[in-house]
């Protein structure tokens, strides 16, 4: 398991990374020669968003591309025998200057040579397979290329990799028990249940990928990962705003990046599309076809293309205001302003103030848990740092505002709880304009999946937000009307 971090006092200028490496029992502790920004790397470290945002920028993708390369160096020099005692620090430290410190071409042919000398095991294969997908030379079976998302959910993994394999093994090392113990590690680790089924499919997907390019010989590596089954109680509360709600907010009064937010989350609402896509409509992407407005696009994550009819004139309102130019908006700002949007709407629809029960995030219980340390911590008279400081201010403030027990709000029954608006995000839009075609009754199932491009009824049907009283409500009111028509026959 390999750590990047700083050593230094300096909160501003430039400074070194170093990197922390533990194998086969030997802590070794490198100076990577990588020069970062201080104040701009301490800010990505504070959560995995951040780092996403601080991976975009120049300095990002040149350090994130250097951190690879050395990874994939230290991991072929343990392949190689090259480092067996902690006398052999020297030969990492001059492996770890050449990539850094070396021409392009250097470091390409270190990378070479580094990758197919340790492919046959775990790590040496993902850092192969990783660093592919992100510069484009791996590509999928249709040869288009991996998608940003898809990227970033492959380096999530491969953190989780690095946590679990203590020392790096051949795929022949793979059997039940082991990836048995690698699901009950993520579970330890606080992962909800979905995410823990997508590190397993990473997994299972590695070890294919690895036998495809007859790195892994071990056909047993290739059956023994089975996805979780997921109750309803470990799952996040997604929910979805009603066609009076989304009028209110079509309604509302608003200026700035408020305003703007809004427009883009109504217009995914119409679309029914995901945020990749529907953030980035331009006029180019509304047609009409036979006299009927059409919204055309190629969806970013499927690749599939799909044309939605345009049932509702607000559209064509919202894009006139913007002259079919959205303001370009990073999709976490999306998620924090569309909150303060729901919030704002709370103070005159009720609705939006309902509590819904849900879990929380794995970011979300280790601030939890900080916090908890922390008011010990405080009941004991003890001092914090200054980093401590900062953080149960910040912490405290979050506990008062959500009447915090500790520090997220709680029912009787010890169940998180948060108001609807709080749990509106950027893929709100969808689901809700996908359950609110679906209440209609107009449209069979096939024809809703036109619209959102679901290839399969399952994942369609989990956008389906009816809850288990509307949805009874439903049902009576068919039995109802069955009932009455009967009756008139009867007659």
């Amino acid at each position: 398991m390999s750590q990047f971090f700083l050593r230094t006092n300096k909160t501003e200028g430039k400074a070194p990374l170093y990197v922390r490496t533990r194998r086969k029992g030997i802590l070794f502790c490198v100076s990577t020669g990588i020069m970062v920004d201080v104040k701009e790397w301490m800010k990505a470290q504070k959560s995995l968003s951040a780092m996403q945002r601080y991976e975009r920028t120049e300095e990002g993708v040149r350090v994130h591309n250097l951190q690879v390369e050395v990874m994939k160096t230290i991991d072929a020099l343990y392949a190689e025998d090259k480092v067996q005692s902690k006398e052999d620090k020297k030969v990492i430290e001059q492996a770890v200057s050449n990539v850094v410190n070396g021409t392009v071409e250097d470091i390409q042919q270190t990378a070479k040579v580094a990758t197919e000398k340790s492919r046959s095991t775990v790590l040496g294969f993902y850092y192969y397979f990783y660093a592919g997908i992100s510069d484009g030379s791996i590509r999928h079976g249709n040869n288009s290329d991996y998608s940003p998302g898809t990227v970033v959910v492959w380096k999530a993994f491969g953190e989780s990799l690095r946590g679990y394999c203590k020392k790096d093994i051949p795929f022949d090392d793979i059997d039940k028990p082991f990836a048995d113990k690698f699901t009950l590690y993520l579970m330890k680790q606080g992962y909800m249940p979905n995410t823990i089924n997508k590190k397993v499919s990473c997994f299972r997907k590695l070890c294919n990928l690895a036998a495809m390019e007859g790195y892994n010989k071990n056909a047993v590596s290739l059956r023994v990962w089975k996805d979780r089954a997921v109750k309803e109680i470990e799952k996040r509360a997604e929910i979805y705003l009603t066609d009076e709600e989304i009028d209110a907010m079509y309604d509302m009064q608003l200026s700035g990046e408020n305003e703007i937010v809004r427009d883009i989350f109504l217009l995914g609402y119409f679309s029914c599309q995901r945020y990749s896509d529907y953030c980035k409509l331009r006029e180019e992407n509304f047609i009409t076809y036979n006299k009927s407005g059409l919204i055309t696009l190629t969806q970013k994550k499927t690749g599939k293309k799909v044309e939605v009819p345009i049932f509702d004139d607000r559209v064509y309102e919202l894009c006139e205001k913007y002259h079919y130019d959205f303001p370009n908006m990073d999709v976490q700002k999306m998620n924090l302003k569309i909150k303060a949007v729901g919030a704002e709407l709370a103070k005159t629809v009720p609705s939006f103030s309902e509590k819904y029960v849900t879990v929380l995030t794995t970011a979300e219980k280790r601030a939890e848990k900080t916090y908890e340390k922390l008011l010990a911590k405080k009941s004991k008279g003890i001092k914090f740092t200054e980093n401590e400081r900062k953080w149960f201010h910040k912490l405290d403030k979050l506990a008062k505002i959500r009447n915090g027990s500790p520090l997220w709000e709680r029912n009787k029954h010890g169940e998180i709880v948060r108001a609807k608006y709080e749990l509106i995000c950027s893929h709100t839009a969808r689901r809700s304009g996908t359950t609110n075609l679906y209440k209609l009754g107009v449209l069979s199932d096939l024809e809703l999946r036109s619209i959102t491009g679901h290839e399969s009824q399952k994942n369609f049907e989990g956008y389906i937000r009816i809850g288990i009283s509307e949805q009874a409500q439903r049902v009576g009111d068919k039995i109802k009307a069955a009932m009455e028509a009967k009756r008139q026959v009867d007659k």
